[in-house]
């Protein structure tokens, strides 16, 4: 089994059928290609995307309708051709890059115009950029909660 030194979890160990190729990359990280997951109990449901090609990148990711349950994603003909999916939508995990600032829990986001959309069938994955000014690139975990008053 092959493993990989990484900066945040030491040596990890993975299957090659657990690897993600991003056929259309992260932006920002276009030279970044193969990825895992990697799910740790204490941070569930948050998971880390963590590259395969250079131990210092792991992104912090979380299912976008744990946030905001209406979230949509559309796929175009062509996001299909390049993710060689299909119209089935469960064919697909969808994930949105949460940014953690140092020192600034409070101040935690996720990036809703920027979904990873993952074809299941084959580990295929792009990063879409969406057009709806209701995702915020920068979607406030905190300013956007209710407040709970006792």
């Amino acid at each position: 089994m092959p493993h990989f030194n990484t900066v945040k979890f030491g040596k990890i160990q993975y299957s090659e059928s657990d690897v993600i190729t991003f056929v259309r990359a992260i932006l920002g990280f276009e030279d970044l290609r193969r990825y895992v997951i990697i799910t740790r109990p204490e941070s569930d449901p948050f998971k880390w995307l963590q590259s395969l090609e250079d131990p210092n990148v792991a992104f912090v990711i979380v299912e976008p309708r744990l946030i905001l349950d209406n979230y949509i994603v559309e796929l175009s003909q062509h996001d299909i051709k390049q993710l060689h999916g299909s119209q089935q939508l469960n064919d697909y995990k969808i994930f949105v890059i949460m940014t953690v600032p140092k020192g600034h829990p409070e101040k935690i986001s996720v990036n809703l115009q920027g979904p990873l959309i993952i074809n299941i069938k084959n580990m295929k994955a792009i990063q879409m950029v969406l057009n709806n000014p209701d995702y915020d690139i920068r979607f406030s975990l905190f300013k956007n909660q209710p407040t709970v008053t006792t």
